[in-house]
């Protein structure tokens, strides 16, 4: 892997952390969403992999600030779709907003990365 490439993984596994973490959440403080296992399981797993990944690739720098984007991505995600789910909630128009700037943010750097230029 070059130096200057962004980790798939890490900005695959960040965002279903970020899904799993609000929908954990989630179960507490909305009495509409019922209880559930599955978002407990998948926030476990996804955590554990997700730190064998930085142990095997902690000096990939590049990848820092896209994880953290994608896991406030999956965060923003999950308020979205329950939003769209359960309308009495409220608006979910911040959330989808978020997301997509987010998301063309992340495809930006995935796409050109950092160009540094010097004079």
């Amino acid at each position: 892997m070059s130096k200057n490439s962004i980790s798939l993984k890490w900005i695959v596994y960040t965002f279903i952390i970020g899904l799993s973490l609000n929908a954990c959440l989630s179960i507490f403080t909305i009495s509409q969403i019922t209880f559930s296992i599955f978002p407990f399981l998948t926030l476990c797993f996804s955590v554990n992999h997700f730190y064998g990944f930085y142990i095997n690739e902690a000096e990939n720098e590049a990848s820092v600030r896209p994880a953290w984007v994608t896991f406030f991505m999956g965060i923003f995600t999950y308020s979205a779709f329950t939003g769209a789910l359960y309308p009495e909630l409220g608006s979910n128009f911040i959330s989808i907003s978020l997301t997509l700037i987010l998301g063309i943010w992340v495809m930006y750097k995935w796409m050109f990365g950092d160009k540094h230029y010097s004079a």
